[in-house]
């Protein structure tokens, strides 16, 4: 094992891409940052911060040779999507390409005051045959064009550091739910579903439908409400006992339980007032740790609704650089495979 992380630290320190990733867990009153700094002296660094957005930009400010990427709460994002249809007899160029991108954009803008960020273009058909590309296809065409713009005020904080940071090439922006979304299609052929994330003091909901944001919505049903809930049923200490401990006291197991069916019924309740029960549930959260909670939420939801859910913090399609992750950082795990996937192909390649 030891010759093992002796040759992948190696490689690593030859192939790394240093950056700074830095994911918004969103929170209206205590605002915090999920960071991972790769940088070939100490593998893959990963660490909090308690700080605002600007702060954080200004930051990037010190570090000009890393390339800085920002995965920011999904509701600071306007979404947009186009189902396109046509028939070229030539053979489709960039520039091609970019003219119907830019179409799109323009109508978009009509209905949006936000900042037009970046484009994705996916579910390509070429004669009814799926491709990767556009480029160079021709005759019976139809894709999807999906537009992500940022919202007035974030891009105000950048521009703060920068005159426009649209310009800066090291600079990255991102909905911090993005690829992990696209992650679930690939891997899981997930089109349809819920990801819930519950952090201490901000509950999300982001609902997808056909890969694509239908719906972000808040609610007050974060992990201090629950914790709340513990304190005023006089349990607060078994919100730190782990499942084995509160199995061996019948009593204060009956106490959780019906804590945690109280707020499961809410949460359910809440889900099928905004007709989201029709879906699976992927949880993002630290409260996946207590193993009562999950059994609880699983069996209310799937009793009232038919569906499951799946605490979504690990896959084996998912390298994890010989670390420990907490369940919170799935996004950012996500994120730092795809920038660091063909390095990690190479160094497993040489390793074998």
């Amino acid at each position: 094992m030891m010759l093992v992380n002796l040759k992948a630290n190696f490689y690593f320190f030859i192939l790394v891409e240093m950056f700074y990733l830095r994911q918004e867990n969103y929170d209206p009153k205590y605002p915090k940052f999920r960071v991972i700094k790769s940088q070939p002296e100490f593998w893959l660094q990963n660490y909090l911060l308690y700080e605002p957005l600007s702060n954080i930009v200004y930051t990037t400010t010190q570090y000009p040779k890393y390339k800085h990427i920002f995965l920011l709460d999904d509701q600071r994002f306007a979404f947009f999507s186009y189902d396109i249809n046509f028939s070229s007899e030539e053979k489709l160029t960039i520039a091609d390409v970019q003219s119907i991108v830019q179409e799109k954009i323009y109508e978009a803008e009509k209905q949006t005051k936000e900042k037009f960020l970046f484009s994705h273009i996916d579910t390509i058909l070429v004669n009814w045959r799926e491709k990767q590309f556009l480029i160079w296809e021709s005759w019976d065409i139809s894709c999807r064009i999906v537009l992500f713009f940022l919202n007035r005020d974030t891009c105000s904080v950048f521009n703060d550091r920068f005159w426009d940071f649209q310009t800066q090439k090291n600079i990255e922006i991102y909905p911090e739910s993005f690829q992990t979304i696209t992650f679930l299609r690939n891997n899981m052929s997930m089109d349809n579903f819920l990801l819930l994330y519950i952090r201490d003091s901000h509950c999300k909901w982001v609902l997808v439908e056909n890969w694509f944001y239908k719906r972000i919505e808040s609610l007050n049903l974060w992990v201090n409400a629950l914790m709340q809930m513990y304190k005023d049923n006089w349990i607060s200490k078994y919100w730190y006992k782990n499942y084995e401990e509160i199995e061996d006291n019948p009593f204060a197991k009956n106490i959780v339980i019906q804590t945690l069916e109280f707020y499961s019924h809410m949460l359910c309740k809440w889900i099928n007032e905004k007709w989201f029960g029709l879906q699976n549930i992927f949880v993002v959260s630290s409260i996946m740790k207590n193993g009562h909670f999950m059994e609880t939420f699983n069996k209310t939801y799937s009793k009232e609704n038919n569906k499951y859910i799946v605490p979504f913090h690990y896959s084996d399609n998912l390298d994890q650089f010989w670390r420990t992750w907490e369940p919170e950082d799935i996004d950012a795990l996500i994120y730092a495979n795809r920038v660091l996937w063909k390095e990690i192909q190479w160094i497993k390649n040489a390793i074998i």
